[in-house]
């Protein structure tokens, strides 16, 4: 049931996986940092490690380069948790025994002697691997906790189903391939293949090809096969114009993030966030202090372009506005992203963010449903990141960047007003920039369970 519907439920729950594994199941959590029986007396072992990214551990990039996970939940079982289902599905949080990773990665379980299934899970990402517990300390090594870049849950590796839109602006699909979604044609440019089969995990569509982005957002069946489906910046966007003017489809698309499905989009795309869903975002005025458009609003409408680089910005200064995103991504070293080569230590507060082609003038809060006492219930958009757009209109107020909300149901929606990686081969580099950092951080946060359900 979608937002509009006469009546909505709110169900809040704690947060953090269910007892009985984050997706049902019977499976016992036996020992944690904080699952220890309150009577027990007897001798103890501790396990602990870092959590890693996807192809981002040490030893599989330069040193100093590496990618932790905050927020992973981290548990030791007897047996395996529920299987992440292969398709969109809706996970509500509740409490459980275990620990989360730290912004650097890093977690301790204290657990009795014995032989348990130590899972680490952020999102649909997933590893699960057996351990054996003695007394003293058992400090396990990278390759025990890096988050897995391949489909293979018989081996205990689980990673989402993802759709691309691909376009010819935002090439999403280079980030993916750098965490090993498809290979890598040198160090710099992804090449994503396996579109269809399930063990790639990816499939791409095409404005205008086959399968088209068309077939996608208009079939309520295709859309539940993913468990994100990214639509970054394309000027082909203009093709869908008139398609998203169409009830029927924008029906399908809050749909599918009413039952729990994600949605990541960027910059011109932004009529997929806004056209479906209640305005928590307002664009700012399309014609700026020096004369030029934006080629594309957030409401669907189309302006003249006043010059061939639009309102195409840098924001320098911009500011990690989220606590524990700043907390992580203070810790990182990461390349220039004007491509110097260089690679220095982020600072969190004063990050430069590079090809914004829109902007966000205000976050409004909207009503999502009501609670079990007839009291309104708000969906807040949060912004992540903020910077000026100083470096081409003289603008120095800080406006958020990169936002997430929760429209309807149980799914989000992730909207950046810049680029996540070029499609030029002057944009084209080893490594990730700090704001691709960010996005890579945000496309597994809009992944993780929910503590309020709109159903």
């Amino acid at each position: 049931m979608s937002r509009f519907a006469s009546l909505l439920v709110i169900a809040v729950v704690a947060c953090g996986p269910s007892t009985k594994g984050p997706h049902g199941g019977d499976d016992t959590v036996d020992a944690s940092t904080n699952g220890l029986p309150d009577a027990y007396l007897g001798p103890t072992g501790t396990v602990s490690g870092r959590v890693w990214m996807p192809n981002y551990g040490p030893g599989q990039v330069p040193a100093g380069q590496e990618i932790p996970v905050f927020g992973a939940q981290v548990s030791l079982t007897t047996t395996k948790l529920a299987p992440i289902p292969n398709h969109v599905y809706c996970e509500q949080c509740s409490d459980t025994p275990g620990t989360t990773s730290g912004h650097d990665g890093s977690f301790t379980l204290t657990a009795p002697p014995g032989t348990y299934i130590l899972t680490i899970q952020k999102g649909q990402f997933r590893l699960e691997e057996n351990v054996i517990v003695s007394e003293g300390s058992l400090a396990l090594p990278a390759a025990s906790t890096t988050l897995p870049s391949q489909y293979d849950p018989d081996h205990g590796a689980w990673i989402p189903k993802v759709a691309v839109a691909v376009g010819n602006y935002d090439a999403v699909e280079d980030i993916l391939g750098k965490i090993g979604f498809g290979t890598m044609n040198g160090a710099d440019d992804a090449l994503v293949s396996g579109a269809g089969e399930h063990g790639s995990e990816i499939d791409l569509y095409t404005y205008g090809g086959s399968p088209s982005v068309q077939s996608l957002i208009g079939d309520i069946t295709q859309l539940r096969k993913y468990h994100v489906i990214f639509f970054p910046c394309s000027t082909e966007m203009s093709s869908l114009d008139s398609w998203l003017a169409i009830q029927a489809n924008l029906k399908t698309l809050r749909q599918y993030v009413n039952e729990g499905g994600k949605i990541y989009v960027t910059d011109w795309s932004g009529e997929f966030g806004d056209r479906p869903f209640p305005p928590q975002l307002t664009l700012g005025d399309s014609q700026d202090s020096v004369g030029t458009y934006d080629p594309k609003t957030l409401d669907g409408t189309l302006t003249t372009q006043g010059d061939s680089d639009g309102d195409l910005y840098d924001s320098e200064g911009a500011k990690a506005v989220d606590p524990d995103l700043a907390a992580w991504l203070g810790g990182q070293m990461a390349p220039d992203p004007n491509g110097s080569g260089m690679v220095s230590l982020i600072d969190p507060n004063n990050i430069t963010v590079v090809d914004n082609w829109n902007w966000i003038s205000k976050l409004t809060s909207v009503q999502v449903g009501v609670d079990s006492m007839g009291l309104p219930v708000y969906d807040d958009p949060k912004a992540w990141i903020s910077g000026p757009r100083d470096s081409f209109t003289g603008d120095s107020t800080p406006h958020p960047l990169s936002v997430t909300y929760q429209p309807t149901g149980c799914g989000r929606v992730l909207y950046s007003t810049y680029q996540t990686s070029g499609y030029s081969s002057s944009d084209k580099h080893a490594g990730l920039t700090a704001q691709e950092r960010v996005l890579l951080y945000l496309i597994m946060e809009i992944q993780v369970c929910n503590s309020i359900i709109v159903n």
